[in-house]
């Protein structure tokens, strides 16, 4: 797995329109359509949808 990167200002803004704390979560993968996200201290992963702004699925 590829290591965890720092949100840019766009995906901050895409996680606080979704309801979620940018400060809490990290990019785990981001392409066109969708953005992978981790949270930093349990783990846990969301898939965000970027056009729709809405979380799509949670990953294991």
């Amino acid at each position: 797995m590829k290591q965890p990167k720092k949100l840019s200002l766009a995906n901050k803004k895409l996680l606080a329109a979704v309801g979620l704390d940018p400060a809490e979560w990290m990019n785990l993968l981001e392409d066109t359509d969708y953005l992978h996200i981790i949270h930093k201290s349990s783990s846990d992963r969301k898939i965000i949808d970027k056009e729709e702004r809405v979380i799509v699925g949670e990953a294991d």
